[in-house]
């Protein structure tokens, strides 16, 4: 009988009671993140009956009130008046114009169900709020654990700066339409380029000067022998139409 076998089978066996089963990982640390988070908040503005002005402690009260709902620019502001106010238009238009003061602007809506109380108006602040992550997070060993899974700090600076930085959280949900733009200022730079007739740089402190085709002012300078030299159209000034065109530069629409 050939009893080769029986060692290859007990190493066998040996081998197989040596090996340990396979240990299920942890769950991963949550990874970092911004939190957006849709926020409304109302206030029932009063009027004096057959009145379509706030009195002024009203209206400081409504101040108060936008100031600590974090009004801004670019928030939505709805409007909301009693059914049958005969005074609805001209209040409508006073709290617009009170709003305008600060770059808002309103939107009239239907009241709520439940109605709004007479002579007073409904005004709702809709806005997003973003909350940063908790950083920083040691909660992870920062040794690495090799379970192929990010660190807990993973991404912490980049979104707590992203969280400061953003104008309106609200486009970390949703973008916003893009108006029409006027290409026809980067398309004559390009023509400018290709035909090289690039407009040189304004010399430093010559801000409202003309440069000169070979990059220098037309106002008078110092030639290398110490001379002072003379423009042929006397002292440079500021065009009004340079004046205009920076002036409009620098102004801007309110922000929708």
């Amino acid at each position: 009988m050939n009893r080769r076998p029986l060692p290859v089978l007990l190493f066998a066996l040996l081998l197989g009671a040596c090996e340990t089963p396979p240990q299920e990982l942890p769950p991963p640390e949550p990874v970092a993140s911004l939190q957006v988070s849709h926020v409304r908040v109302q206030y029932s503005a009063a009027f004096a009956p057959g009145k379509a002005d706030m009195s002024q402690s009203e209206a400081e009260r409504l101040e108060t009130f936008l100031d600590q709902a974090g009004l801004r620019a670019g928030d939505r502001v709805y409007i909301a008046v009693p059914n049958g106010d005969p005074l609805a238009a001209a209040r409508i238009g006073r709290m617009a114009s009170f709003l305008a003061q600060r770059n808002v602007g309103a939107q009239t809506v239907a009241p709520p169900p439940t109605g709004v109380i007479a002579n007073h108006m409904l005004v709702t602040v809709d806005r997003y709020v973003v909350t940063p992550p908790a950083c920083p997070n040691w909660s992870d060993s920062p040794v690495t654990p090799h379970d192929n899974t990010p660190n807990t700090n993973y991404g912490c600076s980049t979104l707590s700066n992203l969280a400061e930085m953003i104008d309106n959280p609200r486009d970390l949900e949703m973008g916003r339409p893009l108006d029409p733009v006027d290409a026809e200022p980067g398309l004559h730079a390009i023509e400018r380029y290709r035909t090289d007739q690039v407009k040189p740089f304004l010399a430093s402190g010559a801000s409202g000067s003309s440069p000169s085709p070979s990059g220098g002012s037309s106002s008078g300078g110092t030639d290398s022998s110490g001379s002072s030299g003379s423009s042929s159209s006397g002292s440079s000034s500021s065009s009004p139409s340079s004046s205009s065109s920076s002036s409009s530069s620098m102004g801007g629409s309110p922000a929708q």
